[in-house]
Order: C-alpha cells, then structure tokens, then sequence
C-alpha cells in the first residue's frame, strides 16, 4: 500500500484512517516533509474552497488564467512586502515579527493564495519592469511595479497577475497571449 495524496489529505483532516496509513507515514524516511507537504496542500484546498465560495467572478479570472501560466529561463524575481514592516519596533512593542512582516516571493509559473487579517499597503520588489494585472470586485486593470496595492478586507479577495513582457492593451487574455512568464497570487481576506 502507498501513501497517496488522497489518504494524507484524510489523515490531515482527521477523517477516520486505518492504522496502516499511519505506520506507512511513521516510517517514510522523509516523514516530517511529506506530513508538511500533505497539511500545506490541504491549506491550499481549504483556502481555495473560502475564495470560491464568496468570490466566484475572482475564481472565473483564476481559473481562466491556469491556461496561460508559464516561467521563462530567466524569469526576474519578485517580492510584495509591506513597507510599514520595521525591524526593531517589535522589539519596542508587544508585535511580534511575525505579525509585522509580509514578504511573498511571487513564483512564476504558478499561484498562490495568501490569507490576510488586515489592511496592509503592499509594495512590488523586481529587478526587472513588470506589469501587475489585478483583478478585485471593484474592477480590474494594469498597474506597474512602481505601484502599490492597499488592500483592505472590506474590499475582499484581490487577483493580482504578474506578467513578464510588454502590456499591449488592457485586455485581460491578449496580455497573457503575449507574455513570457506569467504567475499569480491571491490575497484572501480571512
């Protein structure tokens, strides 16, 4: 018997398991990663279930852009980060770090839902020129990577698209067509 991803994720949700699942996790070699890995992708799931539900026209523009997700050999890297972030006034307050800090490393080729409790003014770090494809219940269009995004969780679940290449027009799938890498990240209210 394996451990597929179907078993972990009942065993991860507590659903009832027969002890084989678990002496076969026990004794994996690499049985801190797989449990790791089996738990992240049901945060994924879970996640993704949240957007779903009270986010549908958001889901519609993710799942339209699964098609057309792709990295280039030298994709730039990139990072959103909080600029409020400061280092040593956690230190000065009862905030901890973690609380403080927001830094995602945006991975092109795929997508990520990132669960936020509040309010945040969020900053595009890349060492090339990119565009920024967003995508909310306000609207959607194109800003660049010198903009900002102040998200708020009133205004819920915002598609922001990172496209490598030049933004021929605001057309949502033509600029897809034409990029060279193409990743996305989701900030979720929670």
């Amino acid at each position: 018997m394996t451990l597929d991803k179907l078993s972990l994720d009942e065993m991860v949700q507590g659903v009832e398991s027969t002890d084989e699942h678990w002496v076969k996790l026990l004794q994996h070699p690499d049985t801190e990663r797989v449990w790791t890995e089996a738990v992240k992708r049901r945060e994924s799931l879970n996640a993704f279930c949240r957007l779903a539900a009270k986010w549908p026209a958001i889901v519609h523009q993710y799942k339209k852009l699964k098609s057309f997700t792709k990295k280039s050999t030298n994709a730039p890297k990139i990072n959103l980060f909080s600029p409020s972030y400061q280092p040593f006034s956690a230190a000065l307050s009862s905030t901890s770090d973690e609380e403080q800090a927001f830094s995602i490393e945006v991975k092109w080729g795929e997508h990520q839902i990132v669960e936020l409790d509040k309010d945040i003014l969020i900053n595009f770090n890349a060492d090339r020129d990119i565009n920024v494809y967003y995508s909310f219940i306000g609207g959607d269009g194109v800003i660049g990577i010198d903009d900002s995004w102040a998200f708020k969780l009133g205004e819920g679940a915002v598609l922001l698209t990172f496209v490598e290449g030049e933004c021929l027009s605001n057309d949502f799938e033509s600029i897809l067509n034409h990029a060279k890498s193409v990743g996305s990240v989701v900030l979720l209210p929670s």
